[in-house]
């Protein structure tokens, strides 16, 4: 009679994955560390699940593996399976539950690290983790796109021809481990009730995140930046009652009611209705939303996971927009003030801002940043429905080709001089070919614009009124600022560099019946120096500088606030700007 190990098939060499070198570094990722020790968790439990005979599965453990032991050193797990799949003896496969449970959230995490937000080094792990999960959950929509590896795997981990040599399995049969049978649910849609769209049955995600750009204030520094925030949802059906929103933070699920009304309306037009009793909850991780600095952006985000959790597809896109009645796009607060921001942050990517965004646009032009059309792929949509569309991977008709068209500018002119390739008449043949097919392909547009030659030398006031009023944000310092600190001094003179740094860089862009603006902003500035001139000075024995200086603070704050005042007023945006503390207003 023939032993168990005779009767097993021959299997492959398993060759353990190398120490490195590891395309990208845990102290850049934009992850903390629980979220890196989970991901490793997931990745073992999924390579313990695979079948591990053939060269293939052989080498999918060993990337598996690998990937584990970077994001966590101290992973036992993993270590144990690359020597138990040395000697031909894998693990028990862990049950079903467990599996699917690793995969959606494994994949919820790449979803964030493949945004261009999260850095290079993310999108290096991104792509790595994109391998193993197309290996791991052939079925998930994401994992068809996938047609290559795209990691970098060279002299880390072996390539398929190393583990092709045959030998004996040196393991003994085990029972297979049967998934868990699902528990029956009815599939039978509801029949309508007007005979109109079938009901959504459930959720195709429960769980899923996206990228969102957001301000934040450090309470340390008191410097507010903006920041890419890790937004997740999570949703439930109870099967009975209206759609719920849930918003961590005090008065967020309140204040963010009606926009999600509007959303929630518009998410029933396009799908023809929801989940009864479906809850929504919105997350920021350890982070926090700030509504007084972001008022209801949160809404255009919140739009494009509700869209993905339905269909079950990631949204692959990034927005600068809140939803308004009907299912309206519109400006967020401080729009201006954030595309500035965002076209100074690393990464790339599509971008998806409302049909008002349009008059904005040609001012990142006339201010010598038509590269920020080039990094990103700016579009435009006026509904939610215009939104869900355009963030698919791959929309559909001719916006699907428009973007198809325009992705191959953007590599062809990759590494070449940006002005004379947007001039070259090829080039502009094939941005008007884009418009052409997708009129709201903004990125297309403004290029072509600047090719022309034809952009605009000045800034529109509004604009304008937006750029100095952001130029006079350092001196903002001077309404709480106490004489008798010892930092006084230092602090106006820090304040008053800042501000005429980037009052200095406007002048070529201010239209002569606009300097009036300018004007007041200088006005501004030179009383701040003069305060802090002052400020140097020791008290004489008359006892008179005291009350110049207590002047002098006073005139300062006096032409800081009506400087504001006269700015917001040209902007246009006074909801969004109201004075600053200690000028009978708060921010």
């Amino acid at each position: 009679m023939w032993s168990a190990a005779m009767m097993m098939p021959a299997v492959a060499d398993f060759v353990p994955p190398a120490e490195g070198p590891v395309p990208f570094r845990r102290d850049k990722l934009p992850v903390d560390v629980d979220t890196m020790t989970a991901l490793s968790r997931q990745i073992s439990v999924l390579a313990a699940a695979e079948e591990a005979e053939k060269p293939d599965e052989l080498r999918s453990v060993a990337q598996m593996a690998a990937l584990s032991l970077a994001l966590d050193p101290a992973n036992r797990q993993a270590r144990d399976l690359i020597a138990a799949a040395e000697k031909g003896d894998m693990p028990d496969s862990p049950d079903s539950k467990e599996i699917e449970r690793a995969r959606t959230r494994a994949w919820q995490t790449l979803s964030w690290l493949e945004m261009p937000e999260a850095g290079a080094d993310a999108n290096a792990l991104a792509a790595c983790l994109g391998d193993v999960l197309a290996v791991a959950d052939p079925g998930h929509p994401k994992s068809k796109e996938r047609v290559s590896e795209l990691g970098a795997w060279k002299d880390w981990v072996a390539t398929k021809e190393a583990f092709r040599t045959p030998k004996e399995a040196f393991r003994t049969p085990k029972e297979a481990v049967k998934p868990a049978d699902p528990e029956p649910t009815d599939t039978t849609p509801p029949e309508p009730e007007d005979g109109g769209q079938k009901a959504v049955l459930g959720l195709a995600l429960a769980d899923l995140e996206a990228a969102m750009p957001v301000w934040v204030h450090d309470a340390e520094t008191g410097v507010e930046s903006l920041q890419a925030l890790k937004v997740t949802f999570h949703g439930e059906i109870s099967g009975k009652g209206r759609t719920q929103l849930m918003i961590p933070g005090e008065g967020l699920t309140q204040r963010m009611a009606k926009p999600f009304q509007a959303l929630e309306k518009a998410m029933e037009a396009r799908h023809g209705t929801l989940p009864a009793g479906l809850t929504v909850s919105l997350g920021f991780g350890k982070s926090s939303y700030s509504l007084s600095r972001n008022g209801t952006a949160l809404s255009g985000t919140a739009a494009l996971l509700l869209e993905g959790a339905l269909t079950g597809e990631m949204p692959t896109a990034i927005t600068l927009a809140q939803v308004g009645e009907g299912g309206k796009l519109e400006l967020p607060p401080k729009f201006w003030k954030t595309l500035r921001a965002l076209s100074e942050m690393p990464g790339g990517g599509r971008l998806i801002l409302p049909d008002q965004a349009a008059e904005f646009l040609p001012a990142l032009l006339t201010m010598n940043d038509a590269a920020f059309f080039m990094k990103r792929e700016v579009v435009l949509a006026s509904t939610v429905d215009e939104l869900c569309n355009l963030a698919a991977a791959a929309p559909q008709g001719p916006a699907g080709d428009a973007m198809k068209r325009f992705g191959e500018i953007r590599k062809v002119g990759d590494g070449k001089p940006l002005g004379t390739f947007v001039a070259h008449q090829a080039t502009q043949q094939r941005l008007k070919e884009v418009t052409d097919l997708m009129p709201k392909h903004a990125s297309a547009r403004m290029l072509a614009l600047q090719g022309s030659g034809n952009r605009a030398r000045s800034l529109a006031r509004p604009v304008l009124a937006r750029e100095i009023r952001r130029s006079l944000e350092p001196i903002a310092v001077l309404m709480t600022l106490k004489q008798e600190e010892p930092t006084a001094e230092a602090q106006l003179d820090k304040a008053h560099a800042a501000s005429r740094e980037v009052l200095d860089s406007l002048t070529s862009y201010i239209d002569i019946r606009d300097r009036d603006l300018h004007k007041a902003a200088m006005d501004v500035t030179d009383s701040v120096r003069t305060l802090s001139r002052l400020l140097s000075k020791s008290e004489n024995e008359n006892n008179t500088m005291a009350p110049k200086k207590n002047l002098a603070a006073k005139a300062a704050r006096e032409a800081y606030l009506k400087a504001i005042r006269e700015l917001t007023a040209a902007a246009g945006d006074e909801v969004d700007y109201p004075l600053p503390r200690g000028a009978g207003g708060g921010n």
